[in-house]
């Protein structure tokens, strides 16, 4: 009896052994294979930044988030660092975003530092969807006053592309669906040849009107300048134009004799622009108005331009900015003295 019970014994125990190493075998299958594998944890990423340096003006770009996200605003944050002598400036915002919409600005106060003037300008960004999102190449100018003239130079940025945060897989939320999907009717030729055409007049209404307006703007606001005033902004709109750059060197010295020119009648009442040099300074080499100095600097400027419009006389870097100089300081000057004679 005792014999049986050993070995009915052994065999409960043989049995019992022999499950717990399955059990064991089969969680081993279990936690190795693929469908309990953890998934890495994300880490959420910081602003993108990106820096630039031209000569003295150090540009930094902090874009945050750095990718896009359809839930949130983006905030684009610029940072300009220069010499306290030296004047940056930055084209409107809104014309270099692509794919986003502008929904403000705002500008922390100038930060002086030692010899450095530090500012910030935040925007607001709202993401469009399904479009390309990009921070177009920017003219940054650059007014350096540490030297007289200032120098004005400028230099582009670098371009942003960003990338849109892919939607996450774990969640794949419910799908609806609407019992009786919509049926789409075909529009008539001639209700699309209606619409296009009111679109179309529509839009050419609006464009005149638009250039109406302006034109109507522009020489309301011309007509309340002084002659000095408009003839420093023909001045301004001449060189913006760079012509110089683009080889019209002719073309940049006929339109800087006419601004003086126009300066003269406007101002004194002498009808320069449509006379030719020698008949100008014949008639101004009589008239009080004008000193035998004044004369004299005008016969050398215009004599100058003559050369360069008729003689097929290229001028170099310094002969053009002593020409320009020359101009300005003579429109300035005169309208100087003529303010000081209505005083009198």
């Amino acid at each position: 009896m005792h014999s049986e019970f050993r070995i009915q014994n052994s065999e409960w125990w043989l049995r019992r052994t022999a499950g717990a190493v399955l059990g064991l075998c089969l969680v081993g299958l279990t936690g190795c294979g693929p469908d309990v594998k953890e998934a890495p944890l994300e880490v959420a990423a910081g602003p993108r930044v990106e820096e630039m340096a031209h000569g003295v003006v150090d540009v930094t770009f902090t874009v945050d988030p750095s990718t896009i996200e359809y839930e949130r605003d983006t905030l684009l944050t610029i940072r300009l660092s220069t010499p306290d002598q030296v004047r940056i400036g930055l084209p409107p915002l809104a014309d270099r975003l692509e794919g986003f919409i502008l929904n403000g600005t705002f500008e922390d106060a100038p930060v002086t530092e030692g010899q450095r003037t530090t500012r910030r300008l935040h925007a607001r960004l709202t993401p469009l969807p399904g479009r390309e999102h990009r921070i177009a190449p920017m003219a940054i100018v650059v007014s350096d006053g540490r030297q007289n003239p200032p120098d004005e130079t400028w230099f582009p940025t670098h371009p942003i592309v960003l990338t849109v945060t892919p939607p996450m897989i774990d969640d794949a939320g419910t799908e609806l669906h609407d019992a009786l999907q919509p049926v789409w009717i075909r529009p008539t030729f001639r209700s699309v040849a209606g619409t296009v055409v009111l679109v179309l007049a529509g839009l050419g209404l609006i464009w005149l009107l638009w250039k109406l307006a302006g034109r109507v703007h522009r020489q309301v606001k011309l007509m309340r300048m002084s002659p000095k005033e408009r003839a420093l902004k023909e001045l301004a709109i001449l060189l913006g134009k760079d012509l110089i750059s683009q080889h019209k060197v002719k073309d940049f010295y006929l339109q800087l004799t006419m601004i003086v020119r126009r300066y003269i009648e406007r101002a004194h009442k002498v009808r320069a622009p449509e006379q030719t040099t020698e008949e100008f300074l014949a008639a101004v080499s009589h008239d009080t108005q004008f000193s035998p100095e004044v004369v004299a600097r005008l016969r050398e400027f215009l004599q100058a331009a003559d050369l360069v419009k008729f003689a097929a006389y290229e001028p170099n870097g310094s002969d053009i900015e002593r020409s320009t100089t020359t101009a300005r300081s003579y429109i300035e000057q005169d309208a100087a003295e003529g303010e000081e004679g209505e005083q009198r």
